[in-house]
């Protein structure tokens, strides 16, 4: 399966195990006049690097892509990578076509991606086979929305309310939050992580329609809530898996965001979100759980019916962003925050 693991020669950077050939070669949508290649094609790897197997490469390219690594560079290791895979690993395979074409927005290797992993499925890997295929149902209702708003393109706004806005290809996406959610039933908490950090750079990625990044958040959310053993009650500390109750905490203020955008019930936003909150309040000596914990607390402060518990919801956040401002002095987005609400 997929992972973040980091390889054995992890340890040098990036620059060191790749360079770019002397021939540029560039992207199509590269507008650089200064570019010195961005294609794939210019990347050259270090020979360390192309004598690693396939897996390994994949996880280099994963990690590559988390730390925000050029493209090219990205790509290179992961097209290395697939040429390295033979029948024998053809579940890897699989995995490692799904992640790439999350990361370059291919829909055809999502196809592929099902195809071979329906050919190598077997009663010791079905949960696997099941999680890939809802990953891969969730990711073509993603990329063919017909309502994405360019982010770079103001015209392209649609003037349609959030909460107007249909998902396309509901029944596929419901069919892959299904699959996703049995597939992950009593997995590994770094099995649950991978794909919740999935759903985060999806959010992240493009701008979803409201519902659409409700329904996708909502499970992103459940599966951690579950895999942490949160209830609606409790919120423990999980200080063994605190990567994952991060992205837990993200879920919540994501699905929260796309839920206010949606009308839902502010009291029902309030129930839903209550185990991470529960967990923040714990942590605040960390700054960026604390700003998680102030951006969930403004939303629930935009939504309650209560005045006073609206105002409630209101000072915590400030608290919070006060307490990260303490732990970071240095951060000018949350005093920029501050100075917005008219405290600092």
């Amino acid at each position: 399966m997929s992972s973040n693991k980091r390889t054995a020669v992890s340890d040098e950077t990036t620059s060191k195990r790749v360079r770019r050939a002397p021939t540029a070669a560039h992207a199509d949508e590269c507008q650089d006049t200064e570019c010195t290649g961005c294609a794939a094609g210019a990347i050259v790897l270090d020979q360390q690097v192309l004598e690693l197997p396939a897996d390994q490469l994949v996880a280099m390219a994963e990690q590559e892509a988390a730390e925000g690594t050029d493209r090219a560079v990205v790509t290179k290791l992961y097209e290395t990578a697939l040429e390295k895979f033979d029948d024998k690993n053809q579940l890897s395979h699989a995995w490692a076509l799904l992640s790439f074409a999350e990361y370059i927005d291919f829909e055809e290797y999502a196809i592929q991606a099902t195809t071979i992993a329906d050919k190598s499925a077997n009663a010791d890997n079905q949960k696997q086979v099941l999680l890939l295929k809802g990953r891969a149902n969730v990711f073509k209702v993603c990329l063919n929305q017909s309502n994405w708003a360019d982010p770079d393109n103001e015209d392209s706004e649609d003037e349609a309310e959030p909460t107007q806005h249909k998902v396309a290809g509901d029944k596929l996406l419901l069919q892959g939050l299904d699959q996703i959610t049995r597939g992950l039933q009593n997995s590994k908490p770094e099995t649950v992580l991978n794909t919740v950090m999935v759903f985060l750079a999806r959010h992240d990625k493009r701008p979803l329609v409201s519902r659409l990044r409700m329904q996708i958040m909502d499970t992103a959310m459940s599966t951690a809530y579950t895999a942490l053993q949160w209830d609606a009650c409790s919120g423990e500390s999980a200080s063994e898996n605190s990567n994952l109750a991060l992205a837990a905490c993200k879920s919540a203020l994501y699905w929260a965001l796309a839920a206010s955008a949606y009308l839902v019930n502010g009291s029902e936003i309030e129930d839903r979100v209550r185990p991470a909150v529960k967990y923040l309040v714990r942590h605040t000596n960390n700054a960026e759980l604390c700003k998680l914990h102030a951006q969930i607390m403004l939303v629930l402060s935009g939504v309650l019916s209560d005045d006073d518990t609206a105002l409630e919801a209101f000072d915590s956040a400030v608290n919070a962003l006060k307490q990260a401002l303490e732990i970071n002095p240095s951060d000018v987005d949350v005093r920029s925050q501050l100075e917005d609400l008219e405290i600092c």
